[in-house]
């Protein structure tokens, strides 16, 4: 496998196109979309953006999205198997409003590794490096955005643009392979529809406080994620996990028990996406919030044990997942 590390390397995600962008315009897109998600838009100008969702009535998560600014309107880019459900409730709650709704006007593109910057400079990119952070140019909108490495960039491009821009990122770059896109998300602790989310999953659990505002307007599932925030907690969260371990050994997979180091009869977590790495295998895990909530600061507690008392029985130190500042009053 590639080294994601390397000082000079750039890559690009090639012809995959596996997200996809909906453009919401009109003079009424920036109320309408105010009502509907469960981030802020007055946080959102050309120059920033933000996560967001859309949840049902419940606070479950339906799609996830990056909310961006373009001309009259915002770019939403989202997952594939989201954006049908996405644009679905959007168009559906169309009544009066001056809104449109389109699939097919811009494209998406990717550019990683700790060369990216340097080339997404050549390309225009002058926003500093903060999360969704943008630049427009004639053509795209350029946007910091970790996918696969700590230094990513969106390439979100006009489609009529899209094709020649893609030929100028082959040349810039090698092409990152499914599976080394998946070893840098895993690395990130970026969570993933069908992986860590499905159709019970609230935002809190998967590291997503940045993509609501609790303190704007109402919106479909705002009331239980305040309840929650104000009352309570959600009943797991995720972390990143290493292994160090021979990668030629046995390791863990999808699916599987973690328990705790400390002890206990009962497992405490289970993992949701997991990869090989040069000293054995990182992994994301969902894991219990009381388990959580008693380790924090107990170093010892902060260890969960993979195959406990088998051969071999790997033990594995938390972390946190990728996320930036939450969105809170």
């Amino acid at each position: 496998m590639s080294d994601l590390n390397s000082e000079s390397t750039v890559y690009h995600q090639g012809a995959n196109r596996s997200l996809v962008i909906l453009y919401v315009h009109g003079s009424d897109s920036r109320d309408y979309l105010q009502r509907m998600v469960s981030c802020d838009l007055a946080r959102i100008s050309p120059q920033q953006g933000s996560r967001g969702t859309l949840l049902d009535g419940k606070g479950r998560i339906q799609a996830v999205f990056d909310l961006l600014q373009w001309n009259d309107g915002f770019l939403l880019v989202t997952g594939e198997q989201e954006s049908a459900t996405l644009k679905s409730r959007l168009e559906s709650m169309v009544i009066l409003e001056d809104v449109e709704i389109e699939t097919d006007s811009h494209m998406w593109l990717h550019l990683h590794g700790d060369g990216s910057p340097g080339r997404m400079g050549d390309l225009g990119y002058t926003e500093a490096g903060t999360f969704l952070a943008a630049t427009r140019t004639d053509t795209a909108l350029l946007v910091f955005r970790p996918r696969f490495h700590p230094q990513g960039y969106d390439l979100l491009v006009t489609a009529d643009h899209g094709e020649a821009l893609a030929s100028s990122l082959a040349e810039l770059g090698e092409v990152a392979t499914e599976e080394l896109r998946e070893q840098g998300r895993i690395l990130l602790g970026l969570p993933k529809s069908g992986a860590e989310m499905g159709e019970r999953t609230l935002p809190p659990e998967v590291g997503l406080g940045d993509a609501v505002a609790y303190d704007k307007g109402c919106y479909a599932g705002q009331e239980v994620l305040a309840r929650i925030r104000t009352y309570g907690h959600v009943n797991r969260e995720i972390r990143r996990l290493e292994f160090s371990a021979e990668t030629d050994s046995t390791g863990p997979a999808v699916g599987d028990d973690l328990w705790s180091a400390d002890g206990g009869d009962k497992p405490i977590g289970k993992i949701t996406s997991v990869t090989s790495t040069p000293t054995g295998w990182a992994a994301i895990a969902s894991l219990r919030y009381k388990f959580l909530e008693a380790s924090d600061g107990a170093e010892a507690s902060q260890k969960v044990v993979w195959n406990k008392g088998g051969d071999p029985e790997l033990i594995g130190a938390l972390k946190p997942v990728y996320s930036p500042q939450p969105q809170e009053s």
